[in-house]
């Protein structure tokens, strides 16, 4: 429905697709039906804010490998899923069984507006983006088709790293203190930066073959997009691992109880 390497997308999102293209393989056998940060923060979450029914149409942008779609099929949502690698939507199908329950998967770039019109206008009775949009150069085309695509009072769900916590530009510290003759250990996150909207290379997992683009926004700039296209957020959640949760690695955010790693909104 879309070809992500036609000539009028930004270079950007040329690179970033490229890029998500090579190591989609790799993601795929890293990341599987979830890993700790998805089944355990996010997943809930966006469960959560979506309240899906049975027989809800949702529509799930930038899937990736197509594990929250299956989650979301399997609670009896029909969905339609698209990514703008293919070979992550192969994967896709290829993981999922006729019991996860009615899913099209297809191959469409997020920021291909025309193209995401032709979904269908009022269509969808919800939309999410799980842990994605961060991906995206630009979000206004999104936004405005979501705007667009979803039933009158629908809603997206979106999630993203937490600009304030979670980003190139801050960094995970690890102090011993003394206080009153006892030792600890205290975890916590120093940023560096947060207001300048950047372009940046990143790994999502350790050892990831190669880094992908990362655009940072603040949040004032991330709802601003938002805003413009005529949404109006009415709940969001900043989930944290819980105090007690086991770690051996230091740069866990485990560690950080106190942190939230990630924000998800929902807008209508």
């Amino acid at each position: 429905m879309s070809d992500p390497s036609r000539d009028d997308l930004q270079p950007s999102a040329r690179e970033s697709c490229a890029v998500w293209e090579r190591i989609a393989c790799w993601w795929d056998s890293a990341i599987g039906e979830g890993n700790d940060f998805q089944r355990e923060l996010i997943m809930p979450a966006t469960d959560r804010l979506l309240a899906v029914k049975h027989g809800d149409v949702i529509l799930d942008v930038a899937c990736g490998n197509g594990n929250y779609s299956r989650r979301l099929a399997r609670a009896g949502a029909k969905v339609v899923a698209f990514d703008a690698a293919a070979t992550f939507i192969a994967r896709a199908k290829g993981r999922t069984k006729s019991a996860d329950g009615e899913i099209e998967y297809l191959v469409l770039d997020a920021t291909d507006e025309p193209a995401l019109l032709k979904l269908g206008e009022n269509r969808f009775d919800s939309a999410v983006c799980s842990m994605a949009m961060m991906d995206l150069p630009t979000i206004s085309p999104l936004l405005r088709a979501m705007r667009r695509v979803l039933k009158p009072g629908g809603c997206f769900v979106f999630s993203v790293p937490h600009p304030c916590f979670s980003s190139a530009h801050a960094r995970m510290t690890a102090e011993l203190v003394e206080e009153q003759g006892k030792l600890s250990q205290v975890f916590g996150v120093h940023v560096l930066e947060y207001l300048q909207p950047t372009t940046e290379f990143s790994s999502g997992i350790i050892n990831q073959p190669e880094p992908h683009l990362l655009f940072h926004r603040p949040i004032s700039l991330l709802l601003a997009d938002c805003f413009a296209a005529g949404f109006v957020v009415d709940a969001m959640e900043e989930p944290a691992f819980p105090q007690g949760t086991s770690a051996k690695s230091a740069f866990s955010w485990a560690k950080r109880p106190q942190i939230p790693p990630a924000m998800v909104i929902r807008i209508r």
